[in-house]
Protein backbone atom coordinates (compact mmCIF):
# COMPACT_ATOMS: atom_id res chain seq x y z
CA UNK A 1 0.00 0.00 0.00
CA UNK A 2 2.79 2.41 0.93
CA UNK A 3 4.64 1.59 -2.30
CA UNK A 4 1.56 2.35 -4.37
CA UNK A 5 1.04 5.67 -2.62
CA UNK A 6 4.72 6.53 -3.14
CA UNK A 7 4.46 5.83 -6.89
CA UNK A 8 1.29 7.89 -7.15
CA UNK A 9 2.99 10.77 -5.32
CA UNK A 10 5.97 10.61 -7.70
CA UNK A 11 3.68 10.68 -10.74
CA UNK A 12 1.63 13.58 -9.38
CA UNK A 13 4.79 15.52 -8.55
CA UNK A 14 6.13 14.86 -12.06
CA UNK A 15 2.90 16.08 -13.63
CA UNK A 16 2.88 19.23 -11.50
CA UNK A 17 6.54 20.03 -12.26
CA UNK A 18 6.06 19.29 -15.97
CA UNK A 19 3.02 21.56 -16.08
CA UNK A 20 4.92 24.36 -14.32
CA UNK A 21 7.75 23.98 -16.84
CA UNK A 22 5.30 24.26 -19.74
CA UNK A 23 3.83 27.41 -18.19
CA UNK A 24 7.24 29.01 -17.66
CA UNK A 25 8.73 28.11 -21.05
CA UNK A 26 7.50 30.50 -23.77
CA UNK A 27 6.08 29.16 -27.00
CA UNK A 28 3.63 26.40 -27.86
CA UNK A 29 4.24 22.92 -26.46
CA UNK A 30 1.85 20.21 -27.56
CA UNK A 31 2.64 17.42 -25.12
CA UNK A 32 0.67 14.45 -23.91
CA UNK A 33 -0.06 13.91 -20.22
CA UNK A 34 2.55 11.13 -20.08
CA UNK A 35 5.22 13.30 -21.74
CA UNK A 36 4.54 16.15 -19.33
CA UNK A 37 4.80 13.80 -16.33
CA UNK A 38 8.03 12.16 -17.49
CA UNK A 39 9.64 15.52 -18.23
CA UNK A 40 8.73 16.68 -14.71
CA UNK A 41 10.16 13.54 -13.12
CA UNK A 42 13.41 13.68 -15.08
CA UNK A 43 13.70 17.40 -14.50
CA UNK A 44 13.18 16.98 -10.75
CA UNK A 45 15.87 14.31 -10.56
CA UNK A 46 18.27 16.42 -12.61
CA UNK A 47 17.60 19.79 -10.98
CA UNK A 48 17.18 18.55 -7.42
CA UNK A 49 20.26 16.36 -7.71
CA UNK A 50 22.28 19.29 -9.06
CA UNK A 51 21.26 21.50 -6.13
CA UNK A 52 22.15 18.79 -3.61
CA UNK A 53 25.51 18.26 -5.31
CA UNK A 54 26.34 21.98 -5.32
CA UNK A 55 25.36 22.37 -1.66
CA UNK A 56 27.24 19.22 -0.65
CA UNK A 57 24.11 17.49 0.60
CA UNK A 58 23.92 13.75 -0.02
CA UNK A 59 20.58 13.16 1.69
CA UNK A 60 18.16 12.20 -1.08
CA UNK A 61 15.17 12.55 1.21
CA UNK A 62 16.02 16.19 1.89
CA UNK A 63 13.51 18.60 0.38
CA UNK A 64 13.58 22.36 0.92
CA UNK A 65 13.07 25.55 -1.06
CA UNK A 66 16.41 25.18 -2.86
CA UNK A 67 15.57 21.65 -3.94
CA UNK A 68 12.13 22.76 -5.15
CA UNK A 69 13.63 25.59 -7.21
CA UNK A 70 16.21 23.18 -8.62
CA UNK A 71 13.46 20.70 -9.56
CA UNK A 72 11.48 23.40 -11.38
CA UNK A 73 14.56 24.74 -13.17
CA UNK A 74 15.57 21.21 -14.11
CA UNK A 75 12.10 20.55 -15.55
CA UNK A 76 12.28 23.69 -17.69
CA UNK A 77 15.73 22.68 -18.98
CA UNK A 78 14.63 19.12 -19.74
CA UNK A 79 11.50 20.38 -21.51
CA UNK A 80 13.53 22.80 -23.64
CA UNK A 81 15.99 20.07 -24.59
CA UNK A 82 13.17 17.67 -25.42
CA UNK A 83 11.38 20.15 -27.66
CA UNK A 84 14.62 21.08 -29.42
CA UNK A 85 15.55 17.43 -30.02
CA UNK A 86 12.02 16.54 -31.17
CA UNK A 87 12.04 19.37 -33.69
CA UNK A 88 15.66 18.86 -34.81
CA UNK A 89 15.46 15.10 -35.29
CA UNK A 90 11.80 14.91 -36.29
CA UNK A 91 10.84 12.58 -33.46
CA UNK A 92 7.27 13.77 -33.27
CA UNK A 93 4.81 15.81 -35.32
CA UNK A 94 2.99 18.78 -33.91
CA UNK A 95 -0.63 17.85 -33.40
CA UNK A 96 -2.98 19.44 -35.90
CA UNK A 97 -5.32 21.92 -34.17
CA UNK A 98 -8.97 20.92 -34.18
CA UNK A 99 -11.34 22.43 -36.73
CA UNK A 100 -12.95 24.43 -33.90
CA UNK A 101 -9.60 25.86 -32.78
CA UNK A 102 -8.70 26.81 -36.35
CA UNK A 103 -11.99 28.60 -37.00
CA UNK A 104 -12.30 30.36 -33.65
CA UNK A 105 -8.69 31.53 -34.02
CA UNK A 106 -9.64 33.48 -37.13
CA UNK A 107 -7.68 34.01 -40.32
CA UNK A 108 -3.91 34.07 -39.94
CA UNK A 109 -0.82 33.57 -42.08
CA UNK A 110 -1.60 29.84 -42.09
CA UNK A 111 -5.42 29.79 -41.98
CA UNK A 112 -7.89 31.23 -44.48
CA UNK A 113 -11.67 30.98 -44.80
CA UNK A 114 -13.71 31.01 -47.99
CA UNK A 115 -17.49 31.10 -48.10
CA UNK A 116 -17.50 29.08 -51.31
CA UNK A 117 -15.01 27.66 -53.79
CA UNK A 118 -17.17 28.01 -56.92
CA UNK A 119 -20.22 30.21 -56.42
CA UNK A 120 -20.51 33.99 -56.23
CA UNK A 121 -22.87 34.61 -53.32
CA UNK A 122 -24.03 37.90 -54.83
CA UNK A 123 -25.12 36.38 -58.14
CA UNK A 124 -25.77 32.83 -57.01
CA UNK A 125 -23.94 31.54 -60.10
CA UNK A 126 -20.66 29.73 -60.63
CA UNK A 127 -17.84 32.25 -60.96
CA UNK A 128 -14.44 31.64 -62.59
CA UNK A 129 -12.87 34.31 -60.36
CA UNK A 130 -14.08 32.57 -57.20
CA UNK A 131 -12.64 29.25 -58.34
CA UNK A 132 -9.33 30.86 -59.26
CA UNK A 133 -9.14 32.57 -55.85
CA UNK A 134 -9.24 29.13 -54.25
CA UNK A 135 -6.25 27.97 -56.31
CA UNK A 136 -4.38 31.20 -55.53
CA UNK A 137 -4.74 30.57 -51.80
CA UNK A 138 -3.44 27.02 -52.12
CA UNK A 139 -0.50 28.23 -54.23
CA UNK A 140 0.26 30.92 -51.66
CA UNK A 141 0.41 28.34 -48.86
CA UNK A 142 2.60 26.03 -50.96
CA UNK A 143 5.10 28.81 -51.60
CA UNK A 144 5.13 29.94 -47.97
CA UNK A 145 4.99 27.88 -44.77
CA UNK A 146 1.94 25.81 -45.64
CA UNK A 147 -1.51 26.34 -44.17
CA UNK A 148 -5.16 25.37 -44.04
CA UNK A 149 -7.93 26.62 -46.32
CA UNK A 150 -11.42 26.04 -44.91
CA UNK A 151 -14.25 26.30 -47.44
CA UNK A 152 -17.79 26.89 -46.21
CA UNK A 153 -16.83 29.48 -43.57
CA UNK A 154 -17.30 33.22 -44.03
CA UNK A 155 -14.78 35.89 -42.99
CA UNK A 156 -16.38 36.19 -39.56
CA UNK A 157 -16.02 32.46 -38.86
CA UNK A 158 -19.68 31.59 -39.38
CA UNK A 159 -20.49 28.21 -40.89
CA UNK A 160 -22.23 28.47 -44.27
CA UNK A 161 -21.77 24.89 -45.42
CA UNK A 162 -21.31 23.60 -48.96
CA UNK A 163 -24.84 23.72 -50.33
CA UNK A 164 -24.16 26.62 -52.74
CA UNK A 165 -21.17 24.86 -54.30
CA UNK A 166 -22.87 21.48 -54.39
CA UNK A 167 -25.86 22.97 -56.20
CA UNK A 168 -23.76 23.69 -59.32
CA UNK A 169 -22.42 20.12 -59.56
CA UNK A 170 -24.00 17.39 -61.63
CA UNK A 171 -23.82 15.03 -58.66
CA UNK A 172 -24.08 17.05 -55.43
CA UNK A 173 -22.08 14.89 -53.05
CA UNK A 174 -18.74 15.10 -51.25
CA UNK A 175 -16.97 12.65 -53.56
CA UNK A 176 -17.86 14.73 -56.62
CA UNK A 177 -16.80 17.88 -54.79
CA UNK A 178 -13.39 16.42 -53.96
CA UNK A 179 -12.88 15.14 -57.51
CA UNK A 180 -13.66 18.57 -58.89
CA UNK A 181 -11.31 20.34 -56.49
CA UNK A 182 -8.41 17.95 -57.13
CA UNK A 183 -8.90 18.23 -60.89
CA UNK A 184 -9.10 22.01 -60.73
CA UNK A 185 -5.92 22.29 -58.67
CA UNK A 186 -4.10 19.94 -61.03
CA UNK A 187 -5.04 22.18 -63.96
CA UNK A 188 -4.01 25.40 -62.22
CA UNK A 189 -0.96 24.54 -60.09
CA UNK A 190 0.08 21.17 -61.58
CA UNK A 191 -0.06 17.55 -60.47
CA UNK A 192 3.28 17.56 -58.57
CA UNK A 193 2.08 20.42 -56.35
CA UNK A 194 -1.21 18.67 -55.55
CA UNK A 195 0.82 15.92 -53.85
CA UNK A 196 1.36 18.44 -51.02
CA UNK A 197 -2.40 18.93 -50.58
CA UNK A 198 -4.93 16.87 -48.61
CA UNK A 199 -8.70 17.43 -48.74
CA UNK A 200 -11.10 16.39 -45.98
CA UNK A 201 -14.72 17.06 -45.06
CA UNK A 202 -15.52 17.91 -41.45
CA UNK A 203 -18.62 18.89 -39.52
CA UNK A 204 -18.70 22.26 -37.80
CA UNK A 205 -21.68 24.06 -36.23
CA UNK A 206 -24.13 21.73 -37.94
CA UNK A 207 -22.62 22.22 -41.39
CA UNK A 208 -20.06 20.35 -43.48
CA UNK A 209 -16.97 22.27 -44.53
CA UNK A 210 -13.96 21.39 -46.69
CA UNK A 211 -10.58 21.44 -44.95
CA UNK A 212 -7.74 21.79 -47.46
CA UNK A 213 -4.44 21.17 -45.66
CA UNK A 214 -1.41 22.40 -47.60
CA UNK A 215 2.21 21.54 -46.81
CA UNK A 216 5.00 23.88 -47.86
CA UNK A 217 6.44 22.95 -51.23
CA UNK A 218 10.08 22.01 -51.76
CA UNK A 219 10.14 24.05 -54.98
CA UNK A 220 8.35 27.12 -56.40
CA UNK A 221 4.77 26.56 -57.51
CA UNK A 222 3.31 28.68 -60.31
CA UNK A 223 -0.35 29.15 -61.15
CA UNK A 224 -1.99 29.20 -64.57
CA UNK A 225 -5.59 30.19 -65.12
CA UNK A 226 -7.44 27.14 -66.53
CA UNK A 227 -8.61 29.16 -69.50
CA UNK A 228 -6.17 30.96 -71.80
CA UNK A 229 -2.41 30.76 -72.20
CA UNK A 230 0.20 30.00 -69.61
CA UNK A 231 0.73 32.88 -67.16
CA UNK A 232 2.95 31.25 -64.50
CA UNK A 233 1.79 33.62 -61.75
CA UNK A 234 3.55 33.32 -58.41
CA UNK A 235 1.71 33.76 -55.10
CA UNK A 236 2.85 33.81 -51.47
CA UNK A 237 1.11 34.20 -48.15
CA UNK A 238 1.69 37.57 -46.47
CA UNK A 239 -0.05 38.00 -43.16
CA UNK A 240 -3.64 36.86 -43.56
CA UNK A 241 -3.80 37.47 -47.32
CA UNK A 242 -2.36 35.98 -50.52
CA UNK A 243 -0.27 38.27 -52.74
CA UNK A 244 1.32 37.92 -56.17
CA UNK A 245 5.00 38.72 -56.71
CA UNK A 246 6.55 40.40 -59.73
CA UNK A 247 9.56 38.86 -61.45
CA UNK A 248 12.19 40.79 -59.49
CA UNK A 249 10.31 40.18 -56.23
CA UNK A 250 10.11 36.46 -57.01
CA UNK A 251 13.85 36.27 -57.69
CA UNK A 252 14.61 37.83 -54.33
CA UNK A 253 12.05 35.67 -52.53
CA UNK A 254 13.32 32.49 -54.18
CA UNK A 255 16.86 33.10 -52.97
CA UNK A 256 15.72 33.26 -49.35
CA UNK A 257 12.96 30.60 -49.49
CA UNK A 258 14.65 27.85 -51.53
CA UNK A 259 18.38 28.00 -50.87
Amino acid sequence: METSLFIIAILVAGLVLGSIARFLLPGEQRLSLAETTIIGMVGAAFGGGAINFLTGTADRDRFDLGTAIGAIAGSVIVLALFLWAADHFGWRRTAQPSITDQITGGETSTVEFKSTARVNLHTGARDDAIELATAKTVAGFLNSEGGVLIIGIDDDGRALGLEKDLAVMKEPDHDRYQLWLVDYLQRTIGKPAVAFVTIEFESYAGQYVVVVTVAQSDRPVFLDAPKGGRTADFYVRMGNSTRSLLTDEFNEYQQSRWK
